[in-house]
């Protein structure tokens, strides 16, 4: 029985919402420079983009964590049945 099956449908929401934010952030902040124009934007390009990646970046270290702490939480029952199991005999 799989236990927390919301956490991978999470993780699965995470990942396209990730890919989604860098992929429409990075048009849409060259597009937003270049209507803009100028230094200026050429700055909300640059920063856009910049702005974007670490969006992404978080989105995805986000779901990197929720399955490590289902990894965690894995690890943990087996080791408990184990040592149970070794006890009972």
């Amino acid at each position: 029985m799989e236990k927390y099956p919301f956490l991978r449908y999470a993780t699965t929401v995470l990942r396209i919402l990730g890919w989604i934010v860098l992929v429409v952030g990075v048009i849409g902040s060259i597009v937003f420079g270049i209507l803009t124009g100028g230094v200026t934007g050429a700055f909300y390009a640059i920063g856009g983009v910049i702005f974007s990646f670490l969006a992404w970046l978080f989105l995805l270290a986000s779901r990197e964590l929720i399955y490590i702490l289902i990894h965690v939480e894995e690890n943990t029952r087996n080791t408990a049945e184990s040592i149970t199991t070794k006890k009972s005999r």
